[in-house]
């Protein structure tokens, strides 16, 4: 045995003890230490990947408020009254085109109700007229010279476009200095260029709005292309060398960490303004939130522990306990001290409990195999004497019997003559041991042999009446099957008082059954049993009959008694063996003409 086998402990207690601790307690530390290693890995990632999806979402909002003033552009450009109204303003009344122009602006701005800033619009026609959807802070003049300086501008341009992000705020009542503004020449492939239009949007009122909705946006700020602040969410230390850093970044959007400031800084470029949204979290922050889960999740495998040995400690006493007390039982019983049992607690587990019901039963099995082994050993010796007292020649017996007959018959004593004849039929019959199974015809045939004795016997107080259908009478019963029923019929079940009593034998089929009835009219089966037992080996026929039928048919065959105050009735269920021979000659047989063997 190798050394380190000793330094194991022997006992089952001790030993589940230490395969909770190395087999599950050490894997599961190692295992909640790496996990907890990988969980701040992701943790971090998630809260990178969380400041770039709300990055995302500020980027969507600014490009989606840009979209909204191309639409309106288009939307302009296809309205035809508009376009012939700015074409040629002349024609039309100033206020009444003023007041065309601005109801078109108004339902742009009502198509746009969803939208979470509002679109101010600036038209200046061909003639230098100024249109506005909005109260201007000062008086509109004519803008002619503005017109031609943009025509300029534009057409020089990459774009029939430009945004301004610093546009000047004339709108009265606006909060901030400055706009964002999208300028166009609106021109038609038939008219020409028919006028300037600048749609603008507050560009603080839209960032106030963003912080509104994302609370979780913290240090935002918004940069151009050079590093300057557009907008920021709070005075928050921007150093330069941060905001050149992004500004010169090769990549339109990405994440770093900044040392200096302690924080992770997240941004985004947006083309066509020139514009950089930028992130910032402090890393004391998410520090602080690693410390408080790392905390949390040491106390966690702490109790866990604790736990864990005193549940192991709980178990092993359970399940050893009961395997003590399971151990000294079997020790008695090895001492053939057969009277122990195992006394199982209320509150055994259920292996615990199976294991103590199974020792209870396997010390009544063997008890009961004891029992039934004397038993079965008294029995062989009351066998082994009957069979010593049998061992006469049967032989003998009926030479003997066919003697009388021929006696009596010289004498003319027929009433013996005939009883030796049923006699020897019925001891004949008795002799074929290896054939179990008669035709019900024969069987019919040695149960009115039985009765013909009976008769003389009982001077004629009964009648036996047969009624067998035609179609059974090659069916196979069980040899003497129904002499028995006769027999308890005739000995139990008639009373002399009563005069001549009926038997009646009738055999008939139902569906793939044969049913064998015997009925009598006497006292009943409850009036019988009062009787006094007046030989031994009472009952033993009908035992002896459902054995066979046990034996020879297991569940198919069966037995039943139906009694009453006038009678009873049995009834015997076996399966449809028909077995018809290939000749009937010879069926009268020889009935008188037995004859003994050697």
């Amino acid at each position: 045995m190798p050394i380190w086998r000793h330094l194991l402990p022997n006992t089952l207690k001790y030993r589940l003890f230490m395969a909770y601790i190395t087999l599950l307690m050490i894997p599961l530390c190692v295992a909640i230490f790496y996990l907890f290693q990988h969980f701040e890995s992701i943790r971090q990632k998630d809260m990178m990947d969380r400041m770039s999806e709300r990055m995302q979402q500020v980027h969507v909002s600014l490009t989606d408020m840009m979209a909204f003033a191309y639409k309106a552009n288009t939307m302009l450009s296809q309205d035809e009254s508009l376009i012939q109204i700015m074409d040629d303003p002349d024609k039309y009344d100033p206020l009444e085109r003023k007041k065309v122009i601005e109801s078109k602006m108004f339902g742009i701005n009502n198509s746009f109700f969803f939208h979470q800033t509002e679109l101010y619009f600036r038209f200046i026609d061909r003639k230098g007229n100024v249109y506005t959807s909005y109260s201007p802070n000062g008086q509109l003049t004519n803008q002619l010279n503005e017109l031609q300086d943009w025509q300029h501008k534009l057409q020089g341009g990459a774009h029939p476009y430009r945004w301004m992000a610093d546009d000047w705020n004339d709108v009265n009542g606006s909060q901030g200095s400055k706009l964002l503004s999208f300028y166009t020449i609106l021109d038609d492939q038939l008219r020409g260029n028919y006028g300037l239009a600048r749609i603008s949007i507050n560009i603080q009122e839209w960032f106030r709005g963003t912080l509104k909705d994302s609370p979780a946006t913290k240090d935002l700020v918004i940069l151009t292309g050079q590093g300057e602040i557009v907008l920021q969410s709070k005075e928050t230390a921007f150093s330069n060398d941060m905001r050149q850093r992004i500004v010169s970044a090769p990549a339109k959007e990405g994440h770093f960490k900044d040392e200096s400031a302690l924080s992770l800084v997240n941004y985004s470029y947006l083309e066509d303004l020139d514009w950089y949204v930028v992130s910032q979290m402090p890393l004391n922050e998410l520090q602080q939130e690693i410390q408080r889960l790392r905390s949390m999740a040491f106390l966690f495998l702490t109790i866990l522990i604790i736990a864990f040995v005193l549940v192991t400690i709980f178990l092993s006493a359970r399940m050893t306990e009961p395997l003590y007390a399971l151990g000294r039982s079997m020790e008695e019983a090895s001492d053939k001290k057969l009277n122990v049992k195992l006394t199982i607690g209320k509150g055994a587990t259920n292996e615990v409990r199976s294991l103590g019901e199974s020792f209870n039963r396997m010390i009544d099995d063997v008890v009961a195999l004891i029992n039934k082994l004397k038993l079965e050993e008294r029995q062989k010796q009351a066998v082994r004497f009957q069979m010593l007292l049998s061992q006469m020649n049967p032989h003998f017996l009926l030479n003997t019997l066919n003697t009388v007959k021929w006696m009596a018959r010289k004498e003319k004593q027929e009433a013996i003559v005939s009883i030796c004849t049923s006699l020897g039929r019925m001891l004949e019959a008795s002799l074929g041991s290896d054939i179990e199974l008669l035709p019900l015809k024969e069987e019919i045939q040695l149960l009115r042999s039985y009765g013909s004795i009976q008769a003389f016997r009982f001077r004629d107080q009964f009648a036996i009446h047969y009624d067998m259908d035609e179609s059974v009478q090659y069916a196979l019963v069980p040899k003497f099957s129904l002499q028995p029923l006769v027999e308890n019929a005739i000995v139990h079940g008639f009373d002399a008082a009563k005069g001549c009593c009926t038997i009646k034998v009738r055999a008939k089929v139902e569906g793939s059954e044969l049913v064998l009835e015997v009925e009598d009219n006497g006292i009943g089966m409850e009036a019988a049993a009062k009787r006094p037992v007046r030989r031994s080996g009472h009952g033993i026929g009908l035992s002896n009959l459902k054995e066979r039928l046990q034996l020879l048919f297991k569940q198919e065959g069966s037995v039943a008694f139906v009694t009453s105050g006038e009678g009873t009735l049995v009834k015997v269920k076996l399966p449809l063996l028909i077995a018809t021979p290939y000749s009937q000659e010879g069926d009268d047989g020889h009935v008188d003409g037995f004859a003994g063997g050697r």
